[in-house]
């Protein structure tokens, strides 16, 4: 049966964006998340009669469909009403072509040093198209598992967090099944380990840190598996109980060794001091997380690189938890944009968490927070510690 194209587009639109629209709020990240995608503008006030937020006297204008369209991929409205037009939006798509290709361009892409982002829309896109094609999810997984560039970027690198509970969390077998040496058996199970962390699942999370207790991870590991290693051991340590100071006297030998190296690659991004500082202000650990916050700062800072990264996101997030004055102004949840097109649910819940000195009851973000959290099935994130 063929679908209205609007509806289509909005759901589209919401698929990008990461949520569902259901407030202005949610309309003014959108227009600035559009504009840092397409370098087009669009009237929030246009957005908020879209999506049925306030009464519209006239539909929207062609020029305004063809924005919201290439923020979705699109060339137009009608390759959208195409796309909708079957009863099974894959009947038209061989699909064995289009995975052979799609795993061919990780497969004979070499990707190193200054090229890495010019590499991230590719795979950014790629996730875009699995959304949509889900019966391709777990073959293009499975395949791309065994080529270094998918076990690199798709899985490690540009981990899908808000999936992470989801495919991404599931195909991470194929991942320790392909690599099943060290680095990758440490990796694979620190991710799992974080997943049942943020699920509350406690006898999984045993069951993955066991897998990894044994292994010993030489400061010649990458950043980011060297972070994640230490990120397990903390979400363990904060299920079972017990004290962190041996955990983050090894955090400081591998932080000592990746600043020495560093010198060599003075424009690598500071993966470990932010999946550090994470691990440690979501545990409540709030000083020692604001140390690897700084760190990272200071690194980006000293290397000219861009600011605007999820570090921000945690900067706000510790200010608000370690402020004991009650009048202390509220953060704005629309200062910054959306970092990682991976992880915009999870950011977005961190975003909306209530603070321990909050006085609002906002409905709406109420109401917002709670399907996030139903849909990622991040219970955890609803229990921090004040």
């Amino acid at each position: 049966m063929k679908q209205d194209p609007l509806s289509s587009l909005k759901k589209e639109l919401e698929n990008i964006f990461g949520r569902k629209i259901i407030s202005s709020r949610d309309c003014n990240q959108m227009v600035e998340d559009i504009y840092k995608k397409t370098g087009e503008t669009v009237n929030a006030n246009t957005l908020r009669r879209f999506f049925g937020l306030v009464k519209a006297d006239y539909p929207p204008s062609s020029s305004t469909l063809t924005i919201l369209s290439k923020y979705c991929g699109f060339n137009s409205l009608e390759e959208i009403e195409h796309l909708s037009s079957n009863d099974d939006p894959e009947a038209h798509i061989n699909k064995e072509e289009v995975l052979r290709y799609m795993v061919s361009m990780f497969k004979n892409t070499q990707v190193s040093g200054s090229q890495e982002k010019t590499f991230y829309p590719l795979v950014e896109q790629t996730m875009v198209f699995l959304e949509r094609n889900p019966s391709l999810i777990d073959k293009f997984q499975r395949e791309i598992a065994k080529t270094p560039t998918g076990q690199y970027y798709y899985y490690e690198k540009l981990a899908n967090i808000d999936r992470l509970n989801d495919y991404y969390g599931d195909g991470l077998r194929h991942y320790l099944r392909a690599k099943n040496t060290e680095e990758g058996k440490i990796f694979g199970h620190s991710m799992q380990v974080f997943r049942y962390w943020l699920t509350k699942d406690k006898e999984r999370l045993i069951n993955n840190m066991s897998e990894i207790a044994s292994l010993t991870a030489t400061p010649s590991f990458p950043d980011h598996i060297l972070g994640r290693f230490i990120a397990a051991k903390l979400y363990y340590t904060n299920v079972k109980g017990g004290l962190i100071d041996k955990i983050l006297d090894e955090a400081k030998r591998y932080h000592g060794a990746i600043i020495a190296r560093r010198e060599d690659s003075p424009f690598s991004f500071p993966d470990f001091e932010l999946i550090i500082c994470e691990a440690l202000l979501l545990t409540g650990n709030y000083d020692e997380g604001a140390e690897y916050l700084w760190h990272g700062k200071t690194y980006l800072s000293a290397s000219g690189q861009d600011k605007n990264t999820l570090f921000n996101l945690w900067e706000d997030f510790v200010s608000l938890r370690r402020d004991n004055q009650r009048n202390k102004k509220e953060s704005n949840p629309d200062k910054g944009a959306i970092y990682n097109s991976f992880s915009k649910k999870y950011t977005t819940i961190i975003k909306l968490l209530p603070t321990p000195h909050s006085k609002s009851n906002n409905l709406i973000q109420n109401q917002q927070l709670a399907e996030l959290i139903s849909e990622t099935g991040y219970k955890r994130l609803l229990s921090l510690p004040a």
